[in-house]
C-alpha cells in the first residue's frame, strides 16, 4: 500500500509531459502579460549609430522583438523571450523623445518603418505585411506618446541610496612609548 501512495504523490507532482508541437510562425500579437503591449517577430537594421554616423555593422536579422512601456527589447526567439535572456546581451531601446515613421525612402524591402532615437540613432524594422507594420507604427507611437506624458519625477528617479554609516572615531590606541615630534 506504501508504494501505491507514493506512485500516486509522484503522478500529482510531475504532469506528464505533453508532446512538442512544431513551430509555428508566430504573428505579432498583443501580449499576455500587464506591462507589454506588442510582442513578435521582425527584421531589424541598425542604420545610424548618431545623427550623421552610419553603423557598423547594417545588415538585416530577424529579432523577437517585445514593446513593454517605454522601452523596445529584442531576443533572439520567444523562448529567449521567456527566459529573459536578451539578443546578444543587448539593453533595450528608450523611447523617450523617439520618433516612429514609415521609410517611405527605403526601396530594397516592402513594410519598412524607422524608429529614430533621441541621441540620433536610427533603426530600420520591417514586418511581413502592412498589417503587422502598421500594428507596430501604432504600438511605437501610444508608448512614445505616454512615456511623453509621465511627470518628471515618474520618469527618472535616482536610484535609491543607502543612508550613510554612523561615523566612529577611530579607536585610542594606548602606548607605552611617547610620540616622537
Amino acid at each position: 500500500m506504501g508504494s501505491d501512495v507514493a506512485v500516486a504523490l509522484q503522478q500529482l507532482i510531475v504532469p506528464e509531459e505533453e508532446p512538442i508541437a512544431p513551430r509555428e510562425e508566430v504573428a505579432t500579437l498583443p501580449a499576455q502579460p500587464a506591462h507589454v503591449q506588442l510582442e513578435g517577430y521582425l527584421g531589424r537594421k541598425h542604420d545610424l549609430e548618431a545623427a550623421t554616423k552610419r553603423a557598423s555593422n547594417r545588415s538585416w536579422s530577424t529579432r523577437y522583438c517585445v514593446l513593454r512601456g517605454e522601452e523596445l527589447a529584442f531576443f533572439k526567439d520567444a523562448k529567449s523571450r521567456a527566459l529573459g535572456v536578451p539578443c546578444q546581451g543587448e539593453e533595450p531601446l528608450g523611447l523617450r523623445n523617439a520618433r516612429c515613421q514609415v521609410a517611405a525612402g527605403y526601396k530594397k524591402k516592402k513594410h519598412v518603418f524607422a524608429l529614430r532615437l533621441s541621441n540620433g540613432s536610427e533603426w530600420l524594422f520591417h514586418g511581413k505585411d502592412e498589417e503587422e507594420m502598421q500594428t507596430w507604427l501604432q504600438g511605437l507611437h501610444m508608448a512614445i506618446t505616454s512615456c511623453q506624458n509621465l511627470p518628471a519625477k515618474a520618469r527618472s528617479l535616482p536610484p535609491p541610496h543607502a543612508p550613510p554609516e554612523p561615523r566612529r572615531d577611530k579607536e585610542k590606541r594606548f602606548s607605552f612609548f611617547p610620540k616622537k615630534k
